[in-house]
């Protein structure tokens, strides 16, 4: 096909959905259920999304494994047993290739092909979906299921091409089991989650590892280990009404162990023991009921700060290690069990850029202000354009021309983190101003496809009217947004890729909603309910007289 094609006034498909990870494979689903044709768009050879480009050793999920998993399909959720309750990278992309085999959405994706263009076109309501392999489909509805952390951060570190030995990235890691790590000088940048996770385990084949941290982080233990058949059995008992009931908590997911006393209420030695029960089972984040009060969070926040310590031997290694410069929560906490053991190892050395910055890769090594360290292999473990990345990869263009790009130069503005104003039933799950990272993003990828789905069948069913959010509803949600983060301790005075602190030169602006899991939803459906009040309802182009169509 050719560009020309994206102007005739009749769709190649209902729907085009960009993605194959959880939101994208339910999607696929959701179009052949409510008799909607679909195409299929997916970059990497197989389904998975984070879960397929992330497979670095060591790579596994910090959401219990009893939440995050699908529930739409009660033989899914029993027919599937999972090994470990917090999965690892291989074992998740298993679960996800499982499922759209069993959904049979595989036939509908096309596989190493990305999609580079969306555009709009004012005359048809239509949009234009251009991909790599040069083909357009012109669609009625494009959802975006491109994930959140999706987008690879590039090294802004001078002299990268330079290095003459092996460079790998967490983010895109080798799937053909190419990498050999055995008896190498590795240097690992970046201590986010992927780094905590992949240090362990370069640690135990390299003969010296040298970790490059620019800031440290919170680092509590997993909850991995064997699932238990007791709950196993309650979920697969009525998963419809597990479904149901993650929609009505916080967080989309069981309910999290919580201490059952508030922090005024205690003493400080009484405090000191609720925090050590709160560690011993494994929700030191809720220690206390109140945990959100900055007092609380404070108390908190020094405890985990004792127990890094206490699991690190060399005094400078242990003070570097912890975070004082944000409150726990503040970023995103790491898990892992090995981690800061690791450094005790004589093989491994932290090297803490605050104060010997890297001032340029060579290539023998990585050259800081105090020395040049010879390496073998880099591993750049350096994060993600967070949220708003993803999207800005994608050339999209909406009424008039006008690009996402140009829309959110101030940072991401849209309505209910689906839809964007002047980009007309274009459906963006998992983007900013969602629950999103903060939530479980398997119940949040069904929430949102759902009431996406949904709103497209309440437009098939009114005529076909074209949606897009009210630019005052954009303002205000963002302003809803901001309201919540600012109850969420550090949320707004940390440097985190929450706010997309970690672009140099991108829009400071906090892009999670962290109202909760239930009220989220509660909004989404109230707008359908009441005929989408907070949305304007355009005409369709073959009955459009310049009036709005009316809604309800």
């Amino acid at each position: 096909m050719t560009d020309n094609h994206s102007s005739k006034a009749q769709p190649d498909c209902d729907v085009v959905v960009v993605g194959s990870g959880f939101a994208g494979i339910y999607a696929l689903w959701q179009a052949r259920q409510r008799g909607l044709s679909v195409r299929g768009f997916e970059r990497g050879s197989d389904v998975g999304g984070t879960w397929y480009w992330n497979a670095y050793p060591g790579a596994r999920c910090d959401v219990e494994s009893y939440n995050y998993a699908y529930f739409f399909n009660n033989d899914v959720v029993r027919e599937w047993n999972w090994s470990d309750a917090c999965a690892g990278q291989h074992e998740i992309q298993r679960y996800l290739r499982f499922v759209a085999e069993r959904c049979e959405v595989l036939k509908d994706i096309t596989f190493n092909t990305k999609v580079i263009a969306a555009r709009y076109d004012e005359e048809t309501g239509l949009w234009s979906v251009q991909t790599s392999a040069g083909e357009t489909i012109v669609c009625r509805y494009a959802v975006l299921a491109i994930g959140a952390l999706s987008d690879p951060k590039a090294p802004d570190i001078k002299g990268v091409s330079d290095f003459a030995g092996e460079a790998y990235f967490t983010s895109s890691w080798p799937k053909d089991g190419s990498v050999d790590l055995r008896g190498k000088r590795v240097g690992v940048i970046g201590t986010g989650s992927s780094g905590v996770q992949v240090i362990p385990e370069i640690a135990k084949v390299a003969a010296e590892v040298y970790v490059f941290q620019r800031t440290a982080n919170y680092v509590t233990p997993t909850a991995a280990g064997p699932m238990d058949p007791k709950l196993v059995a309650a979920l697969r008992e009525d998963p419809q009404a597990i479904r149901r009931a993650f929609r009505e908590t916080f967080g989309g997911h069981t309910p999290l162990r919580m201490g059952d006393q508030r922090y005024y209420d205690l003493d400080a030695a009484e405090r000191e023991r609720v925090l050590q029960d709160a560690w011993d089972g494994k929700y030191i984040g809720l220690a206390f009921r109140d945990a959100y009060l900055p007092e609380a969070n404070a108390a908190i926040s020094d405890f985990l700060r004792q127990k890094m310590r206490e699991q690190v031997n060399d005094a400078w290694t242990a003070d570097h290690l912890v975070p004082w410069d944000h409150p726990y929560g503040g970023k995103r906490p790491c898990q892992s069990d090995v981690y800061l053991k690791t450094f005790n190892q004589a093989h491994v050395r932290l090297i803490s850029l605050p104060e010997t910055p890297i001032e340029e890769i060579v290539p023998e090594g990585i050259r800081t202000t105090a020395e040049t360290i010879a390496l073998d292999v880099i591993v750049y473990a350096t994060g993600f354009d967070a949220i708003s990345g993803p999207v800005f990869a994608i050339d999209i263009s909406g009424v008039g021309g006008r690009s996402i790009k140009d829309e959110w130069v101030d940072g991401p503005l849209n309505y209910l983190g689906t839809m964007v104003h002047g980009f007309p039933n274009l459906f963006l799950p998992s983007s900013a101003m969602s629950p999103s990272v903060l939530s479980n993003m398997a119940t949040l990828a069904e929430q949102q496809v759902d009431f996406i789905f949904d709103t497209i069948e309440w437009l098939d069913q009114h005529g076909r009217p074209l949606l897009h959010p009210l630019p005052v509803s954009q303002e205000q949600w963002r302003e809803e947004t901001l309201r919540y983060a600012q109850r969420r301790p550090g949320a707004l005075t940390t440097k985190s890729w929450y706010s997309g602190a970690n672009i140099p030169g991108k829009p400071r602006v906090f892009m999670v909603y962290t109202g909760g899991f239930k009220r989220y939803n509660e909004t989404c459906y109230r707008e359908l309910e009441n005929g989408f009040p907070g949305y304007e309802l355009l005409a369709p182009p073959r009955a459009r007289r310049g009036e709005q169509v009316s809604g309800g």
